[in-house]
């Protein structure tokens, strides 16, 4: 079976959690099939929508280039045909039984229907709810939780996509007025407030808004299986009018390999600091800041914090890798690491008694969460989202209420307060799904498609 995977990135260009999943994905199927990865770049000197050959750990893989330099149109942002033209074109040279999309938010979601018209099978893995929020997250970009998605609400949120073509002038001046504010944060925060407002009937906005929803929904007919890693994300898409009947619910599979022969846990010593670690993306929505503004104030002889991954552009938060590290300033209980390699997680692990996820959106099936359990660590999480799903609280980690640092301080210090919690934790780590049972049941969904 020819496989191609398709997505917004991939390693070495990134390093978040749907490419290292797609990257184990297609290293442990070639075993199995003839695989292949598609992914989009972004490369000012390299020709618009130009597909590139290349090879990435033995890996055949294509690069799309798409920098968005000729969009014109909010609607270009999501459904270009220049793009999916050149998709098409790779996919008639290399004709794959089954297309695995896993992100399309820079392929283009007409990528679908030129694969279906070719005649090939289509899956869809949702990693977030991209189809249903142009932002991706369910963030508004005051970073406060979208809790009922609706049209009017994103065009709160999309008010600097919706003005494309000069947009409305009271919206393009708020916005050039929140730059001018850099230094001062009320200024800036009020202008932004207000570039964001609904433009009512203003320039035809919930149009626009309206007519992505309406295409992603017909563009979703032409996918044979969706796939969700939560019950969660499922629920969330059937909510929002998508097909209950085509989206199953299959876990992400993961190499057991690595952990079996990885290094034993460094078993904490008595007397000594609870050993707290994050691992992932720093961005506001993964909650970083909390977990700093939790452990500043703890006392370094009873906990300590090693922060891994690094920081990656973020709309309105760029500088938000200089704001934790100010915040941490002096805190010698917290340390910051760079980036890692997912062969490095074991290590990482074996040298930590609890992982924390204080991510304020709602997660869908984080790989870091399963990792802990792997390793035996417990987990302490946000109870929301997909986390809730995973993470029982007193059974496999604590959970601690969304957004709040000091419900976060209190999760920990129960951990630093009762040593026996720990071990009675880490007893009852879950079950994961091994990579080589979650690549039958992707088999039992490709054949089911292929037949």
């Amino acid at each position: 079976m020819r496989v191609l995977h398709a997505l917004n990135s991939f390693p070495p260009k990134s390093r978040a959690g749907s490419e290292n999943y797609v990257e184990a994905l297609a290293l442990e199927q070639r075993r199995r099939h003839d695989v292949s990865v598609l992914y989009r770049v972004d490369e000012p000197e390299r020709p618009e929508y130009e597909v590139r050959p290349d090879t990435w750990r033995g890996l055949q893989v294509h690069t799309v280039n798409r920098t968005f330099r000729d969009v014109t149109d909010f609607s270009e942002t999501y459904a270009c045909p220049p793009l999916a033209k050149a998709v098409g074109e790779q996919l008639e040279a290399w004709r794959p039984n089954i297309i695995h999309f896993h992100h399309i938010s820079c392929l283009s979601t007409t990528s679908i229907k030129m694969a279906r018209r070719l005649g090939i099978a289509v899956v869809f893995t949702l990693h977030d709810y991209w189809l249903s929020c142009p932002r991706g997250q369910r963030v508004r970009r005051d970073l406060s939780l979208c809790t009922k998605p609706s049209d009017a609400e994103c065009v709160n949120c999309m008010a600097a996509q919706l003005r494309i073509r000069g947009g409305h002038p009271r919206t393009v001046a708020l916005w050039q007025h929140a730059k001018r504010y850099q230094g001062a944060r009320f200024a800036r925060f009020l202008a932004r407030r207000f570039a964001t407002r609904p433009f009512h009937n203003e320039g035809g906005a919930i149009d626009q808004i309206q007519k992505r929803t309406a295409h992603v929904h017909e563009v979703a007919q032409h996918v044979g299986r969706f796939i969700s890693p939560s019950r969660w994300l499922r629920d969330e898409f059937v909510s929002q009018g998508f097909s209950a009947d085509r989206i199953r619910v299959l876990e992400n599979g993961y190499d057991k390999s690595i952990w079996r022969d990885g290094p034993p846990h460094i078993t904490r010593k008595p007397g000594a600091p609870l050993r707290l670690a994050y691992l992932g993306t720093w961005i506001p929505t993964k909650g970083v800041h909390l977990l700093v503004e939790a452990v500043r104030d703890l006392d370094p002889s009873e906990v300590s914090l090693d922060i891994h991954g690094l920081a990656i552009p973020y709309e309105g938060s760029e500088d938000y890798e200089a704001r934790l590290r100010r915040r941490a300033a002096g805190r010698r209980q917290i340390r910051f690491h760079g980036r890692y390699d997912p062969k490095d997680v074991p290590r990482l692990l074996a040298q930590a008694d609890a992982v924390v996820v204080p991510s304020t959106w709602y997660e869908n099936s984080p790989l870091t969460v399963h990792e802990a359990f792997l390793a035996g660590v417990p987990v302490i999480a946000s109870d929301h989202g997909g986390l809730r799903e995973l993470v029982r609280d007193g059974h496999s980690g604590l959970t601690f209420r969304p957004g709040s640092a000091a419900s976060l301080r209190a999760a920990i210090q129960k951990l630093v307060r009762n040593p026996n919690l720990l071990e009675l934790l880490r007893n009852n780590s879950p079950n994961v799904l091994d990579m080589a049972d979650h690549l039958d049941a992707l088999d039992a969904t490709y054949g089911e498609l292929l037949a």
